[in-house]
C-alpha cells in the first residue's frame, strides 16, 4: 500500500485502480501512458512545483502501490541530459519515502533526442537504479518521443 504521505498529499491527483494512467502537461503533446491490466492501485502525484518546490525536479511520480514500483516521469522538449538530472534530483529528495519501492525513470520528449546515446548522466542513473533495484526484468530507464506506453 502507498503511504499516507502520498495518499493524502495535495499533490496527489488520484490513488485508485483505473485501467489507464495518463501523464500529460497541458498544451504539450508528450504523453506517458500506463495500462493497468490487473486493476492494481496506482497513485499519480505531481512533483514539479508541488511535492518538490525548489531545485531540479521531474514532472510526475506514478506509484504502483501493490507491487511497490515508482516511476519518475519527465515530459521534456528535447534536452535528454536535463531530464536525467531532474529525475536523479527528484529521487535524491524523495528516496526516504520510497526506499522500499523499485525505482524507474520514464522520459517523453517532443522530439527525438540527438544521438548522444548513453551519456554519462544516463549511465550514472542506470547504475544507481540497478544498485537500488537489484536484478529486475523491467527497463530501469526508458525514453521515447511523443508517447511512451507500457503495461504494468
Amino acid at each position: 500500500m502507498c503511504k499516507d504521505l502520498f495518499r493524502q498529499s495535495e499533490c496527489t491527483e488520484y490513488c485508485d485502480n483505473r485501467r489507464t494512467i495518463v501523464v500529460r502537461d497541458s498544451g504539450n503533446s508528450q504523453e506517458y501512458r500506463v495500462t493497468n491490466s490487473s486493476s492494481k492501485e496506482f497513485c499519480k502525484i505531481r512533483v514539479d512545483n508541488c511535492l518538490i518546490r525548489e531545485g531540479e525536479k521531474c514532472d510526475y511520480l506514478i506509484l504502483d502501490c501493490q507491487d511497490k514500483l515508482a516511476f519518475f516521469v519527465e515530459l521534456k522538449g528535447q534536452d535528454l541530459k536535463k531530464a536525467f538530472t531532474q529525475i536523479d534530483s527528484s529521487i535524491n529528495i524523495l528516496i526516504d519515502e520510497i526506499q522500499d519501492f523499485k525505482i524507474y525513470a520514464r522520459i517523453v520528449l517532443n522530439r527525438t533526442p540527438s544521438p548522444n546515446i548513453n551519456s554519462s548522466m544516463e549511465i550514472k542513473l542506470k547504475k544507481r537504479l540497478k544498485r537500488h533495484n537489484g536484478e529486475d526484468s523491467r527497463e530501469f530507464v526508458k525514453y521515447m518521443s511523443q508517447v511512451l506506453q507500457e503495461s504494468i
